[in-house]
């Protein structure tokens, strides 16, 4: 008959008691035994505590280990979605094998290619899926660069609501809409890049549903309509990248609300319309790359100015557009940018005079516009100027001699019927 003070273990003090019990004289062990028949010594006393508080720190360990174990596990309902997601797509040609370890009835959060959980709740947080191998993972196996996959983004996707990232990127035949209950199921998404595939319908109204986002990748697909003016709301938005598509439609006029935006790129698609002069007041904007539309006007004074003239725009394309006015001044003084491409456009007036020792210019493309006058001389006092495209606009005049014009070749020059002197031979 067991002893008043030991119990029958249920069934879950029998698990704890399967990982507590590693040794026969554990303090488990030893205070089930029967109670001797005297009452214990006061010396007795403190090592029956310690005993006591060893069994106790085991237990919480125990319990803890088997909580975390639990918690890691994938969600079933994210299974399935991820499953669901899986069926609706096919590799093809050089497969990279992305899909070989997404085994149904196996953990998702434990080895599933592209998937990371959240080790404490074991929700799917990250979907990951590139066509375009750059990590070490498999060059060992010998596989290829880059891999091919047909179909279409699934609903699916919208069961995993705990989602921070999610990347399809680079299978070049995934076809159909975005799923419009990305723009409303998805809280926690931080990431979102669909980009090097044939998607096409609008981009969807995200904004609303997705106050935490904060990269914004749908470029080289087949996306149609509008930028929703929905994106504006996203507050915590740095990356924008919407190039290669056929969006129609202006530029949103109150981008400037993206305080944290640092890359907007708008390239090769339909836009029309001004350029935004809100876009001038963005603080952190690096790039932006606005060519290859229809856009029309001047461009906005005080872009990459910044604060006392070396704000943080480092590179801006604006070729090959509809873009009259001026070139502003601005722009040739800025310290801090250094690829700077306004060509193919109906800019007008002179090239300004404004270069400074500041001014540090990689690429300084201002060619087939109609700009007249002379080169500036202060483009002389320049830190640098790597490659200067100043051909095919109405300049006149000799060119001035120094660096770094007496490095540059004729094909800087050519165009300008009354220009001569330096590359292109002497005045007459």
């Amino acid at each position: 008959m067991p002893h008043p003070h030991c119990h029958q273990p249920t069934s879950a003090t029998a698990t704890l008691s399967t990982i507590i019990s590693f040794r026969s004289s554990s303090p488990l062990t030893e205070h089930c035994r029967p109670l001797p028949a005297s009452r214990p010594s006061k010396k007795a006393k403190p090592a029956m505590a310690s005993a006591a508080t060893a069994v106790a720190l085991v237990v919480v360990a125990a319990l803890a280990s088997l909580t975390q174990l639990a918690a890691s596990e994938c969600s079933a309902a994210d299974r399935d979605a991820l499953l669901s997601i899986r069926a609706a797509l096919s590799e093809e040609e050089r497969q990279l094998g992305v899909f070989s370890t997404w085994a149904a009835g196996t953990d998702c959060c434990a080895g599933w290619y592209g998937v990371a959980c959240d080790p404490t709740t074991g929700r799917v947080a990250d979907l990951s899926l590139r066509g375009e191998a750059d990590d070490a993972v498999m060059a060992p196996a010998g596989r290829p660069a880059s891999g091919v996959m047909s179909g279409y983004v699934s609903d699916a996707v919208c069961r995993l609501d705990r989602l921070s990232t999610l990347v399809l990127a680079d299978w070049k035949r995934i076809s159909g809409p975005i799923p419009a209950c990305v723009a409303t199921s998805l809280p926690y998404l931080r990431v979102l890049e669909l980009p090097g595939n044939r998607l096409t319908g609008a981009v969807p109204p995200l904004g609303g549903g997705q106050s935490r986002l904060a990269v914004l990748n749908l470029a080289g697909n087949q996306l149609s309509g509008g930028i929703p003016a929905s994106l504006t709301s996203l507050t915590e938005l740095k990356h924008l990248d919407l190039a290669g598509n056929r969006l129609s439609g202006r530029v949103p006029p109150d981008l400037g609300r993206l305080r944290m935006l640092s890359r907007a790129l708008l390239a090769r698609n339909r836009l029309s319309g001004p350029i935004p002069a809100s876009v001038a007041s963005l603080p952190r904007l690096a790039d932006l790359d606005l060519s290859e539309n229809q856009l029309t006007g001047a461009i906005p004074e005080g872009l990459g100015a910044g604060p006392g003239n070396s704000g943080v725009l480092t590179t801006l394309y604006l070729g090959g557009n509809r873009l009259s006015g001026g070139v502003p001044a601005s722009l040739l003084r800025s310290g801090g940018l250094g690829m700077l491409n306004l060509s193919r456009n109906a800019l007008g007036g002179g090239v300004p005079d404004a270069f400074t020792p500041r001014s540090y210019f990689m690429l300084l493309d201002l060619s087939r516009n109609r700009l007249t006058g002379g080169v500036p001389r202060s483009l002389a006092s320049a830190a640098y100027v790597g490659h200067l495209d100043l051909s095919h606009n109405r300049l006149c005049g000799t060119i001035p001699a120094g660096p770094p014009f007496d490095r540059l070749g004729a094909e800087s020059f050519v165009g300008n019927s009354c220009l001569c002197g330096g590359p292109l031979g002497k005045c007459t």
